[in-house]
């Protein structure tokens, strides 16, 4: 494909992604596959630019909408700086129009960057999160994220893997705070690296790394994973706990669990249990009554408004409203209540989100603690002294992570014990 045609093909796209987000329809990365599904000339290069372009317009979505009203060519104008790969050749955007030209001309000056990032509802919110260095912080959060692998440490050492990189030349760096975290230059494809194909690195950002470090798993632990998705949370927990105890993963979406069987095997997991369960019900309750006053360790990765992650989805956003994160606020309020009757005495829950807002963490868990006597706080900071790592939270226990300050996605860990 030629520049000018995969530009029309972003307005394509993005023409999609308006009607989609108006409707809660599918999401921006389902809507682009089903569109170069039926266009097999296209090349991985194509697809890569076409992609690119897409999620630039949508990480300023808020802005350039108002500024173009509506207007997706006018939006796409606005995000190339210019009409010049607008030649109405074939395949190519038709040329631009007086009018066209006359709103480039008009709208040159735009409005501060941090204005145009982030649903505008959501201010106050992002201003209690972030009371020094908003605007950083803000610009910081449309960004790109990097690409983070965590080293298997069940499989291989980080000396070995970082070997195999300089082997390959690819440029990395170490991670700044969790010990298995490397960041990598670039978005490489590693599907069919050895070192990936044999389960020695996972992709993980390190925020959920340095999560899991800082729950204290020791091998023999009884672990329960209840939100475990994918399980990369669960992976992790494993290569500490040395395939020794086990560890209960559950889900309530079947599609996202049925990866982590083939990674488990991959990465030589021998300790894991992973069961589908409902969202309630008796078919629920039966299956996690066994494991009830059993728990060493309980993670809770809930469902949340992703606001920490907008670097990776900037579409979660857009599609974002209040009445959307107060579903979340009581499904949040709903699991702690529901895990920590599984934690033994002594035991601890283990609470994550990668939210920014204190709705879902600060609130949930100062809440949580006022209808418990018999929780109390652990400070992130007990696990490998890491009393390095500033907290944005304004629990000083709890750990508040962020791309600016820390270079991570945001995210939120807080650590219940039970008393004895």
């Amino acid at each position: 494909m030629i520049e000018p045609a995969r530009v029309q093909a972003a307005i394509d796209i993005l023409e999609q992604v308006a009607s989609s987000l108006s409707s809660d329809g599918p999401s921006a990365d389902v809507l682009i596959r089903k569109y170069f599904r039926t266009r097999r000339y296209a090349g991985s290069k194509d697809r890569r630019a076409v992609t690119d372009m897409t999620y630039q317009v949508i990480r300023d979505w808020g802005f350039l909408w108002d500024a173009a009203a509506g207007d997706i060519r006018r939006m796409m104008l606005l995000t190339l700086g210019g009409a010049d790969l607008f030649t109405g050749q074939e395949h190519a955007p038709k040329q631009i129009t007086d009018d066209e030209q006359q709103f480039l001309s008009e709208t040159h000056e735009k409005k501060p960057h941090h204005q145009q990032n982030y649903p505008l509802w959501l201010k106050e919110r992002l201003q209690k999160r972030f009371p020094d260095n908003f605007v950083a912080e803000l610009e910081s959060l449309n960004g790109r994220a990097a690409f983070e692998l965590r080293v298997n440490s069940g499989k291989t050492t980080s000396a070995k893997v970082e070997d195999f990189l300089k082997s390959t030349g690819i440029d990395y760096d170490k991670g700044k705070w969790a010990e298995t975290a490397l960041i990598l230059a670039g978005n490489p494809r590693i599907n069919d690296w050895e070192i990936y194909k044999n389960g020695q690195v996972e992709i993980q950002d390190e925020a959920a790394q340095l999560a899991v470090e800082i729950c204290d798993l020791k091998p023999g632990q009884q672990v329960m994973d209840l939100c475990a998705g994918a399980g990369g949370k669960t992976l992790a927990a494993a290569a500490y706990m040395e395939n020794k105890g086990q560890i209960y993963a559950f889900d309530n979406n079947y599609n996202r669990l049925k990866d982590l069987k083939p990674r488990a095997k991959r990465a030589d997991v021998r300790i894991l249990q992973s069961q589908h369960v409902d969202t309630a019900g008796g078919k629920r309750q039966h299956i996690l009554s066994e494991h009830e006053g059993r728990m060493d360790r309980v993670i809770l990765d809930v469902p949340c408004s992703g606001s920490g992650v907008w670097r990776r989805n900037p579409e979660l956003k857009w599609r974002l409203d209040e009445d959307r994160l107060m579903k979340y606020c009581q499904i949040q309020k709903n699991l702690l209540s529901e895990v920590w009757d599984f934690v033994k005495p002594g035991g601890r829950l283990i609470y994550m989100t990668c939210s920014l807002f204190h709705d879902e963490n600060e609130t949930q868990v100062t809440d949580f603690l006022a209808g418990h006597d018999d929780a109390k706080l652990v400070p992130y900071a007990f696990q490998n002294n890491k009393t390095e790592i500033k907290t944005l939270s304004s629990l000083v226990e709890c750990l508040a992570l962020s791309p600016y300050t820390h270079g991570t996605d945001g995210f939120f860990v807080a650590i219940l014990e039970k008393k004895i």
